[in-house]
């Protein structure tokens, strides 16, 4: 195929990006239908996984406002401060007790119709160029339906899906110059899951303070609203949500289990996950690898090394994003979310939809047309770690390692090529 102009290089990379992921799925599933009765790691997980994270929320029994559970010390459970905000805590109990015994499906309902308005959009937005073609349409719906991600949020029953629609509704936004819609937008966001506040901080990048301000009280106000709900002495509420939590102990501190790590593709847990395999000498761990292990040395260890090192990359990323168009930024946002926390679990790769769908705006209007030249190689740079990302690859030891490996190429790309984007009003030539 000749690759001179840039339609041609567009529509050749978004080909190869979709045979790359329907390759990949198709392995994977086809591996599963042979080996069905068989011992085998289910692809999207273990069964007895299936919505855990809304079903097994420990939360719901410690937010029972139950007399009996006056000892708020002796509490047990993965809240705020450590995991979820208020907010986060009021829509788990708003399913788990409002909306029983219906909660698994009103909220993967609400995701799902989510992800088909979101490709809908997207795919009425790119037919009518020029360089569309049909399999552009089905990358498109593969992607959002069937994108690593997004099967994660639904195996896992996680409010993450929640999260990516307020992110969604705030990227869109300001794409529209609607910036104060886009900080209420973020803010929300923010009150599910903190990583969000990044995007308030785009926005101040841009000089958009009243608009970040605005985001600001409206977190402070849905904070405190959250609470109230929760209790009506927010003093009280809080208590309620702060109880004991060893999520520090369990998680960050701790070799987790191996089969655990596998779904986790933050740079931290890879490390770890490196260090385990290199201290045993390859794959053949001991028993005590397979349960958790608190205080651990070597999770010690590598803590105090890795705070230090995430700081240096945060720092590095923001330097080199500042004055690089918004495209790159949103980009560096995504990745740097997803790969930076000390724990992040595969159903935050839903939130890397976001940026992908800039980029094949992007890639159509721009690059397709002629208004910027973007070479082949460096539209895969892009392409091939979403590509990797997306697809459904067998949850083995190293399966988190090679996901985070991707982002990190993908943070690589965004920091180094530019992409100047006439969607954020930005000059190309």
């Amino acid at each position: 195929m000749n690759l001179n102009s840039g339609r041609q290089r567009v529509q050749a990379s978004i080909l190869l990006y979709l045979l790359i992921c329907v390759v990949l799925n198709l392995a994977v599933w086809f591996w599963f239908a042979l080996h069905l009765h068989s011992p085998h790691i289910f692809p999207l997980g273990g069964y007895r996984d299936r919505f855990s994270d809304l079903l097994l929320f420990s939360g719901k029994y410690q937010v029972a406002k139950d007399p009996r559970m006056g000892n708020y010390n002796a509490l047990n459970g993965t809240l705020f401060p450590k995991n979820y905000p208020p907010f986060g805590v009021v829509i788990y109990l708003f399913l788990l007790q409002a909306c029983a015994p219906f909660a698994v499906p009103v909220l993967l309902a609400t995701v799902l119709g989510a992800v088909l308005v979101a490709c809908t959009m997207l795919w009425r937005r790119v037919r009518c160029l020029e360089a569309y073609r049909w399999y552009m349409g089905a990358a498109i719906f593969a992607t959002g339906l069937f994108g690593w991600g997004t099967l994660q949020v639904f195996m896992r029953g996680n409010i993450e899906g929640l999260l990516w629609i307020a992110v969604s509704i705030g990227a869109a936004l300001i794409a529209r110059r609607h910036y104060r819609g886009a900080a209420v937008a973020f803010a929300i966001a923010t009150c599910i899951k903190p990583y969000p506040v990044l995007w308030l901080a785009l926005m101040a990048r841009h000089r958009k303070y009243r608009e970040v301000a605005l985001g600001l009280v409206t977190a402070a106000a849905v904070t405190l609203a959250s609470l109230l709900a929760i209790d009506l002495n927010p003093m009280r509420a809080w208590r309620f949500i702060t109880g004991k939590n060893t999520f520090f102990q369990d998680y960050i501190v701790a070799l987790r289990p191996i089969g655990e790590m596998t779904g986790d593709h933050s740079l931290f847990q890879s490390i770890k996950t490196i260090a385990r395999v290199l201290r045993n000498h390859g794959f053949s761990f001991p028993p005590i690898d397979y349960t958790v292990q608190s205080n651990n040395p070597l999770a010690w260890t590598l803590y105090r090394i890795y705070l230090p090192l995430a700081a240096l990359i945060a720092l590095f990323v923001l330097y080199k994003v500042w004055n690089k168009p918004v495209l790159n930024q949103v980009f560096a946002i995504s990745c740097v979310t997803l790969v930076l926390p000390l724990v992040a679990g595969d159903y935050t790769l839903i939130l890397l939809l976001i940026p992908m769908g800039f980029f094949l705006i992007f890639l159509l209007e721009d690059v397709a047309q002629g208004k910027t030249t973007l070479s082949t190689g460096n539209i895969l740079w892009f392409l091939l770690p979403c590509a990797w990302v997306m697809a459904t690859e067998p949850l083995l030891t190293l399966h988190g390692v090679f996901k985070c490996i991707a982002i990190l190429v993908l943070l690589a790309a965004s920091i180094s090529i530019p992409l100047p984007s006439t969607l954020f009003g930005e000059r190309t030539t």
